[in-house]
């Protein structure tokens, strides 16, 4: 699932990648899984999990999830609710 969703993110209009485990939104808002995230300033994937980290608060992330957890992740921007995955 790694794999598939490096590839998703490094493919997807939304997102930047700055390294093959890490990826800057363009926008700050996400919906994973149903839940609305704010304010996620960079994406890490590290070994079989997905973190959500904010700029100011580097000791910890906002939020974070297994990878195995992940259905589905939209992105909020301008134009509306994108889907990613």
């Amino acid at each position: 699932m790694d794999e598939i969703l490096r590839e998703i993110l490094r493919n997807n209009q939304y997102f930047e990648e700055v390294n093959p485990d890490r990826y800057i939104p363009e926008f700050l808002g996400l919906i994973v899984n149903g839940v609305v995230i704010y304010h996620v300033n960079w994406i890490d994937i590290v070994e079989k999990e997905i973190v959500f980290m904010h700029k100011d608060i580097q000791t910890h992330p906002i939020a974070s999830l297994l990878l195995e957890n992940l259905n589905s992740m939209m992105i909020i921007t301008n134009e509306g609710i994108k889907e990613v995955l």
